[in-house]
């Protein structure tokens, strides 16, 4: 028994001396720390702030997810994992150069429309009014 011990012993002193806790720093050519790249500021997506299912006119179920201030909803027909139509508000103009902003006010639950002008949403709460493409519009309750 002590015979494998002696020749167990030096084998994982040298594995344990293979391992070097310090680290050196990445350099270049001519002997200067690299410095590391600020990342890109990156925008989340805005978060649902209520949720919503309605019956419409037509007998159709839409699941809506309402996002950020107003700003955009996500609406599906059907089943709660159908996949989302997204309607946005239109985009604020940007205030030409020398000129003072319009004071920030609070989306409204406007009228959000789709990428394609096909799709719209108006209202939140209780009763929406929605236009789908391929249907006519028409009002939602909850």
């Amino acid at each position: 028994m002590t015979k494998k011990l002696i020749f167990i012993a030096p084998l994982s002193m040298l594995a344990l001396a293979a391992c070097n806790s310090t680290e050196t720093p990445a350099a270049t050519e001519n002997g200067t720390e690299t410095a590391a790249v600020p990342a890109a500021d990156v925008e989340l997506p805005p978060a649902i702030t209520a949720t919503g299912t309605y019956r419409c006119a037509d007998n159709t179920i839409l699941y809506v997810d309402f996002l950020g201030q107003n700003e955009a909803a996500d609406i599906r027909v059907g089943e709660k994992t159908a996949l989302a139509i997204r309607v946005m508000a239109p985009k604020a103009d940007v205030p030409a150069a020398g000129t003072s902003p319009a004071p920030a006010q609070a989306n409204t639950a406007g009228p959000l429309t789709s990428a394609d002008g096909e799709n719209s949403l108006s209202g939140s709460g209780n009763q929406i009014n929605v236009k789908l493409a391929g249907k006519g519009a028409q009002t939602c309750k909850s």
